[in-house]
């Protein structure tokens, strides 16, 4: 089924509203990449920020977790397991020797309202250990479970572990006949643990529409073209209340103080609620409103979105389709159709490009494959292999980049004009966009679109040598962040580079 398009009018929502959203993200400093904005389980506004866009599937990050939630509901609504299901029955193989008490009364109801009874989570989140189950039964249960909000992503993969104990499958084909098919979603991959577990707290990647179409579902409770997929009563307990998160540890932002579902969050506005993955993957639903909002973002100031909604949205709804607004709609249609991540200034070096281009540099230590030496927020699933040599070619408007790697040869286009421009390394979508920040130093932004940060490179020259460094896009390194991009050396094998030139704006 295709997702109905109509004006915001027709939904009863003015443009200008949208328009003032969309300025109140800019003027936060929000890094947007997608949205969209669905009433009555129509689509009335959606953009992309150039280079993502709306085919590419997007890192979910802790959004994965709503999807284990209700691949649970599904599992509990076909009698194969129950919430009230202990661990300590799950598995009795992963188990101390003597099981505290508090471990012994947690069950599957405790992992999914975050209430597990755990103080901390096991170190990176079971990640790197394939005896991950049992560091998380070993973990100590300090609390009696129920009892004490953590915010616990192994928790919800070891859900994934007991679906996958309890079925046979994998999260991603326990959902796809259930959910993914029914629903009109792509294929849907999950990033797998070290013991082949799918990463069920963070390791999903959607597309904007299927995370859309997945909301929507949501916001009908279960109920899709007419069919009770999944019972109302499932998500009448998911969505409400199951625990108090007040005073948690998130700093007081409001929109993290109004409580815990099953995987979902409560926000501050009356009969609102959220799917929420890291550096802003939203999915809000607007109870009263019969409205959905799903976001797909990279910032690190995550109260500042969803007031966005709630100052300029959440006031707009009308209960009755508006008049046409002919002049607001077409102004947000332009804004729309020119979405792009704030371009970098173009500014050209005429010299040095031409000295660049047949000169062929080869690492001086081991350096690995372009993808993974980019990296980026989320990239969870490194593709090996190594880099042997790249080279430059500077023409008219632009530039690419040529890469010789053990995968065989790839080429990274440059945008040298302010903005991105997109190519495909072995079957991804990048965008780069470059510019000379000094007459020896090039620096060029490189997006992953399956991620949500990026990487800015540093191509220093100095006669035979050049050094190439990077700084993620997002201020933050480590975790799901990824870690710090070494120094590479290169040195110039054939060719001749002179960097004593001058540069130009370019217009």
């Amino acid at each position: 089924m295709e997702l109905e398009r109509i004006t915001p009018e027709q939904a009863g929502i003015p443009s200008q509203a949208v328009l003032d959203f969309l300025d109140q993200l800019y003027e936060e400093g929000i890094e947007m990449h997608a949205f969209m904005l669905l009433r009555h389980g129509k689509v009335c506004a959606e953009g992309c920020w150039k280079p993502y866009n709306r085919q590419t599937p997007h890192i979910m990050f802790s959004f994965s977790k709503s999807l284990t939630s209700t691949a649970m509901g599904f599992a509990v609504q076909e009698g194969l397991l129950s919430l009230e299901d202990r661990l300590v029955d799950l598995f009795p193989d992963k188990l101390p020797e003597h099981p505290s008490e508090n471990l012994q009364k947690c069950q599957i109801r405790h992992l999914l309202m975050m209430g597990c009874g755990h103080e901390t989570e096991i170190p990176n989140l079971g990640q790197g250990d394939p005896d991950w189950i049992a560091s998380f039964l070993h973990h100590p249960f300090v609390y009696e479970p129920g009892t004490h909000f953590l915010y616990n992503t192994a928790g919800t993969n070891l859900l994934a572990a007991i679906l996958a104990k309890k079925t046979g499958q994998t999260l991603t084909q326990f959902l796809k006949p259930r959910l993914f098919a029914p629903l009109g979603m792509t294929d849907i991959a999950c990033h797998p643990l070290p013991d082949g577990t799918e990463m069920g707290g963070a390791g999903m990647s959607l597309t904007i529409e299927d995370m859309a179409r997945f909301v929507q579902f949501v916001a009908q409770e279960g109920r899709w073209e007419g069919k009770q997929l999944l019972n109302r009563e499932w998500f009448a307990m998911a969505t409400s209340k199951q625990i108090e998160n007040r005073g948690a540890g998130w700093g007081g932002d409001p929109d993290w103080q109004e409580g815990y579902g099953f995987q979902f969050w409560r926000c501050a506005p009356q009969g609102v609620f959220r799917g929420d993955g890291a550096f802003g993957q939203y999915g809000v639903v607007f109870t009263q409103q019969d409205a959905v909002l799903v976001i797909q973002s990279a910032s690190m100031k995550l109260q500042a979105v969803l007031t966005a909604a709630w100052d300029n949205l959440l006031p707009a709804f009308a209960p009755q389709p508006l008049p046409e607004d002919p002049r607001a709609f077409h102004r947000l249609q332009k804004r729309l159709e020119r979405l792009e991540l704030n371009p970098m200034l173009g500014m050209r070096s005429p010299g040095a490009e031409s000295s660049l281009n047949g000169a062929v540099y080869l690492p001086q230590e081991p350096c690995p494959s372009f993808p993974d030496l980019v990296g980026g927020t989320g990239y969870l699933d490194p593709e090996g292999g190594s880099l042997h040599a790249l080279s430059f070619s500077f023409q008219g408007e632009g530039g690419q980049l040529l890469l010789q790697e053990s995968h065989g040869p790839s080429t990274l286009d440059l945008g040298l004009q302010g903005h991105f421009v997109s190519s495909q390394i072995r079957g991804t979508l990048f965008g780069a966009n470059g510019r000379w920040r000094s007459k020896n130093t090039l620096e060029v932004e490189v997006r992953n679109t399956r991620l949500a940060g990026g990487r800015r490179l540093l191509f220093q020259f100095s006669g035979q040598e050049m050094l190439l460094s990077g700084d993620p896009t997002l201020p933050e390194e480590g975790g799901l962040s990824g870690p710090p991009m070494p120094t590479i050396r290169f040195r110039l094998q054939q060719g001749s580079v002179d960097t004593k030139t001058t540069m130009y704006w370019e217009q």
